[in-house]
């Protein structure tokens, strides 16, 4: 039941509501065709200016881009270094140091006990 009174309402709201709209695109028809006119020089202003000024926010845009990506390359170029120095240079410098070492410490051993 429900339903029907839905649908039944939603009908009577078009009813009155089309020809609302009607009435409202007559009295703004006449609104828009002014502000179409007003507004045909302003567009040819912005046009004029506003797209060079345009063109060379894109390029700004465009330069900057090109120059904070080459700074991300080479940021990332130097920590990729650090982590190749630490994670794998820096473990075998030691290891070698404390083979040394303790290769040193034999052969004074050796050379004191003679």
């Amino acid at each position: 039941m429900s339903l029907i009174k839905f649908l039944l309402f939603g009908l009577l709201a078009m009813f009155v509501l089309l020809p609302a709209a009607g009435i409202l695109m007559l009295v703004g028809l006449p609104v828009i065709a002014v502000l179409a006119v007003v507004g045909l020089p302003v567009l040819g202003m912005l046009l004029l200016v506003g797209l060079p000024v345009l063109a060379v926010f894109v390029v700004c845009v465009v330069a900057l881009g090109l120059v904070f990506g080459l700074l991300g390359l080479v940021v990332g170029l130097g920590i990729a270094a650090l982590k190749i120095a630490f994670f794998i240079a820096l473990p075998i410098f030691v290891i070698s140091w404390l083979v040394n070492r303790a290769s040193s410490r034999r052969t004074a051993e050796r050379a004191t006990t003679f």
